[in-house]
């Protein structure tokens, strides 16, 4: 008989005696919440695969997890020399109790807190259903929220209240294994996301460790880097353009004769210049031919192409910046193209692409020709002669409220609109002869064009107009392996027999081949009477990014396509 029932009693955790045979000799009071010891006393009736019989026989401790109205813990042990055996049994929270109270386990958890906060990144510790067990102390730096708010949370609650974006401890739940993923959060921070599976000895999830590693700067670094790559590739370009020679226009037609009187007239009054026209007409170098007719020829032309520089750096460009306006920002500050210009003309290219955000600080420099510095209270004072020029339609954009009214009448002073190359057909012979000089010179040929191949210009559509023969007439004196560009050497789309051609099924043809033949062939239309990206964009009804990818794919050098004449 066991010898200590009064101290049993008052223990606050079940207490059960069992002899060799698996007989019950004691039960406290708490067993009866767990057993039906009216039922039985045989401990394999009340607990089967109970190992108290084997402990006792052996005599060594076990511990085991048991489910009865609840999960417990039994604490199975030999009673020595009295050939009996007991059995402790808790109730987990219980358990946990007494154990989180050991001095042992109370080192081992402040030794965790201190790895977990040590290591400057976020740590989340989950439950196997998703539940947050423990944050450390950088979870409000990383989700703008404090741990008291994250822990007993389920991670699928979080992710709907937006607090994290995307959960990694779902993704791992759904894949059982380890998972690395990129997650925003509800402070705007970026992080890199390793999410840990931690596995019972049977194979059932036990836990999951969250490890993430703030990368916003790392992203906000990338997006400034290609930011600067656009921006050095709009430079070059207009490098390029400041070093090309022999762009004088040709005017022959009755229409282009109409356009340079006015241009005679106006070239030296200071009164802004709006220029009309399809993309490719020639905005530009009748831009440069009113600037070399003015009096202001010997001071600068600067061109502002407002579809080729991102958004975000559109005003620091266009207006400059203070010293220390802003984190990035050169040291010394940066006086912008708008004072660049001073004493000279300031060309606004695609002005139909200047960000909403920036037209009423652009409509007081046009009013009262000063601006005043991202980052800086005094105005600057500049004189400055305006142009203009888009292919867009500004008054259709003035009543969709995407242009503003005041600064549309105050851009078309004098509008000049140019006429497309289908309506100056006579101007294309002396076209293809001046290209043709030109770049014979640049590439030390002495190419010519057959009389055939100069009326097929002629015949045909030019939907990118001068660009687009300007273009075309390069490739063929590059490309073409006789001295005399024939019929034979033309691209496709000259060509009467081309449609047919592109009907004829099989004969060994591989249709992916073809298939990216001819997506190539259009992208190279489309970006050739394109001034932008998104202009050729919107005309394929893709996305920008698509046109990225597809450009690249097959090589396309879009700088030299984008020429602007």
């Amino acid at each position: 008989m066991f010898d200590s029932q009064d101290v049993a009693e008052k223990l606050p955790f079940g207490f059960l005696v069992v002899n060799s045979k698996g007989y019950i000799t004691f039960a406290n009071e708490i067993c009866e919440g767990f057993l039906d010891l009216h039922k039985s006393k045989n401990i394999q009736d009340l607990l089967p695969g109970s190992t108290i019989i084997k402990v006792i026989k052996e005599g060594n401790f076990e511990v085991t997890n048991y489910y009865l109205n609840e999960r417990t813990l039994l604490m199975n042990f030999p009673i020595v020399k009295q050939d009996l055996g007991a059995i402790l049994i808790f109730q987990e929270e219980i358990f946990q109790g007494f154990v989180n109270h050991l001095p042992k386990v109370i080192e081992l958890k402040q030794e965790l807190e201190a790895i977990m906060n040590l290591s400057g990144e976020l740590v989340t510790i989950t439950d196997a259903n998703g539940i947050v067990l423990r944050v450390n102390n950088t979870c409000e730096h990383f989700f703008g929220v404090r741990e008291v708010d994250l822990v007993g949370k389920s991670t699928n609650s979080l992710e709907k209240a937006g607090v994290i974006n995307v959960s990694s401890t779902q993704q791992v739940l759904e894949k059982k294994r380890k998972i690395t993923m990129h997650q925003t959060t509800k402070s705007g921070r970026r992080l890199m996301v390793e999410g840990h599976p931690i596995f019972h000895d049977d194979g059932t999830l036990n836990k999951i460790i969250n490890i993430s590693k703030d990368v916003t700067e790392i992203s906000n670094l990338h997006e400034k880097l290609e930011e600067t790559r656009i921006l050095l590739d709009y430079y070059q370009n207009e490098l390029s353009h400041l070093q090309k020679q022999n762009k004088e226009m040709v005017v022959k037609s009755r229409a282009m004769e109409k356009v340079y009187e006015l241009v005679c007239r106006v070239a030296n009054v200071d009164a802004t210049i709006y220029l009309h026209g399809e993309t490719g007409v020639g905005k530009e170098v009748l831009a440069r031919t009113i600037h070399q007719l003015s009096n202001r020829k010997k001071a600068p032309f600067i061109k502002v192409n407002c579809g080729a520089i991102p958004e975000s750096i559109m005003e620091s460009e266009l207006f400059g910046y203070t010293k220390g306006a802003f984190t990035g920002a050169n040291k010394e500050g940066k006086k912008g193209l708008a004072l660049a210009a001073d004493k000279g003309t300031l060309f606004l290219d695609e002005i139909g692409e200047l960000p909403f955000s920036l037209q009423a600080k652009l409509l007081q420099l046009l009013q009262e020709k000063q601006f005043t510095p991202l980052g800086g209270t005094e105005p600057v004072q500049v004189d400055v002669r305006f142009i203009a020029a888009t292919n867009r339609n500004l008054e259709e954009m003035v009543k969709k409220g995407s242009f503003r009214e005041d600064l549309y009448y105050r851009l078309v002073v004098i509008p000049i609109n140019i006429p497309s190359l289908s309506d100056r057909k006579e101007d294309i012979p002396f076209l293809i002869n001046h290209f043709k000089e030109m770049f014979n010179q640049k590439y030390r040929l002495n190419k010519s064009f057959d009389p055939e191949v100069i009326q097929s210009f002629i015949d045909f559509e030019w939907k990118g107009n001068v660009r687009e023969l300007q273009n075309t007439v390069e490739r063929l004196i590059v490309t073409a392996p006789d001295q005399c560009i024939e019929m034979k050497h033309l691209p496709e789309q000259f060509l009467p027999s081309y449609a047919s051609k592109t009907r004829n099924i099989g004969n060994g043809l591989n249709l992916k081949e073809e298939m990216e033949r001819y997506e190539k062939l259009i992208l190279l239309q489309v970006l050739e009477t394109s001034s932008t990206m998104k202009e050729a964009s919107v005309k394929l009804g893709v996305d920008a990014s698509t046109i990225t990818r597809k450009v690249r794919k097959y090589n396309i050098n879009v700088a030299k396509l984008q020429f602007q004449l």
